[in-house]
């Protein structure tokens, strides 16, 4: 099993546990059926744990492993007997974000009443580092100033996070602890720039604006 899988596997029922909800508390379907009605909703980048599956053949050991991505958040959806959408994201370095918006989405659409969201990220093979550096996108001091004064590139973090999301309304209804409140979220692309993988600030001035007054939030 590829670590993140595993690993993103606790830390949603870690979040279950925190929020008071293992799956026995979790209602059925609103639209019928088995089950629990929760939406599983995974940041994901890397699969590099496959290169291991090659590494083991050229070793004459010839062991199945196996990095599917779906399985992410797929595991969670089984093991709990989630029947709401189980997803994988990946966009880059925001995936984990877009998995809580989709999932906030996926919530307001009543797709399901609630959802894990959040990301994993472990470096299991050296080739990642090769691939990164190679392109030239790899601090040379360590320290994480990309596109700040005096960078030259980032620093890759490893780590898993997760949130269980519910609408605030079915909270307090319900006397659950509330950490924090989504107001709002939006995605958008920086389209054309100077570079792949530079970024672009007027888009990202126009997606801070959009979730703003979708939030109805003053930016003062």
């Amino acid at each position: 099993m590829d670590p993140q899988e595993r690993l993103f596997l606790q830390t949603a029922w870690s979040a279950l546990e925190d929020a008071g909800y293992p799956p026995s508390r979790i209602p059925a379907p609103r639209h019928g059926g088995q089950g629990h009605d929760v939406g599983v909703f995974a940041g994901v980048m890397w699969d590099d744990y496959a290169i291991l599956a090659a590494v083991e053949s050229a070793r004459g050991n010839h062991q199945v492993v196996l990095a599917n991505r779906s399985a992410i958040a797929n595991q969670v959806s089984y093991f709990c007997d989630f029947r709401g959408p189980s997803v994988v994201v990946d966009t880059a370095c925001s995936a984990s974000l877009v998995a809580v918006h989709q999932a906030c989405e996926s919530i307001r659409r009543g797709e399901c009443s609630y959802a894990v969201a959040g990301g994993v990220n472990v470096a299991v093979h050296p080739d990642k580092y090769v691939h990164l550096s190679r392109r030239t996108m790899l601090s040379a001091d360590g320290r994480c100033r990309a596109f700040g004064a005096g960078g030259t590139g980032y620093v890759p973090g490893e780590g898993v996070g997760a949130v269980v999301l519910k609408r605030l309304s079915d909270a307090v209804r319900d006397g659950d602890t509330v950490h924090a409140v989504i107001r709002s979220s939006a995605v958008n692309h920086g389209g054309r720039t100077s570079g792949y993988t530079v970024p672009n600030p007027q888009a990202q001035q126009a997606l801070v604006e959009q979730a703003l007054a979708a939030a109805g939030i003053d930016a003062r």
